[in-house]
């Protein structure tokens, strides 16, 4: 599948996005979350930046940011930002207009009420990305996939990114939905919570891209 489109997100070191990038990764993601492990701090993240800008679409993912966290991302240089916490459409739409970033809105889904709430944010948005719901603080990363029944029949108008629980092992079957040519791997390319595994990144891009 020659437009199948990969984002590895939770990446921490400069070492593990040079192996996503030769490995074919679309989009790497870099957590800006406190609560999270895979938490990354503004000064070395841009050291990273710094080596990978022009080979890679980097994503800064964010929950509820605020003003000063804004800030600091356009500065270092990002383009794309992920809303991933309870961001409201006018919130979405005020960051998108001083900002200027191209915004991918993540939402947690469990039924199909869950789609109809995309429909307000798709004038400000490049991309949706669909996971599964929340856990306490954990906004994503969990490991767990929601029910894929509840997008089989949706028609969703604008691209977005398939996420939670993905792995080498469900990879094709995620793909064979047809609904979307965009995926989204965080601890499913994990030794444990928050550390990439090289081999893991690279067997699960060319399983995804091996697609015919």
């Amino acid at each position: 599948m020659s437009d199948l489109k990969i984002k590895i997100c939770g990446v921490k070191d400069l070492d593990i996005a040079k192996q996503a990038i030769d490995a074919g990764a679309n989009f790497i993601g870099f957590i800006f979350y406190k609560k999270s492990r895979r938490n990354i701090t503004i000064d070395n993240c841009e050291h990273i930046l710094s080596e990978i800008k022009d080979l890679t679409i980097p994503v800064a993912v964010t929950v509820n940011p605020d003003e000063n966290l804004l800030d600091d991302l356009l500065r270092i240089g990002f383009k794309y930002i992920q809303l991933h916490g309870q961001e409201t459409p006018e919130i979405v739409k005020s960051i998108k207009l001083k900002y200027d970033f191209k915004i991918i809105k993540a939402f947690g889904v469990s039924s199909s009420d869950d789609l109809n709430k995309l429909v307000k944010y798709e004038s400000f948005v490049e991309y949706f990305l669909l996971d599964s719901p929340p856990q306490a603080d954990i906004q994503g990363g969990t490991g767990h996939k929601f029910d894929w029944k509840i997008i089989e029949n949706s028609s969703i108008t604008k691209n977005f990114f398939l996420s939670g629980g993905l792995n080498k092992d469900n990879i094709i079957s995620a793909i064979n939905l047809k609904k979307t040519s965009y995926f989204d791997v965080s601890s499913g390319v994990e030794d444990s919570e928050g550390i990439k595994h090289k081999q893991l990144i690279t067997e699960f891009i060319n399983k995804a891209k091996n697609i015919i």
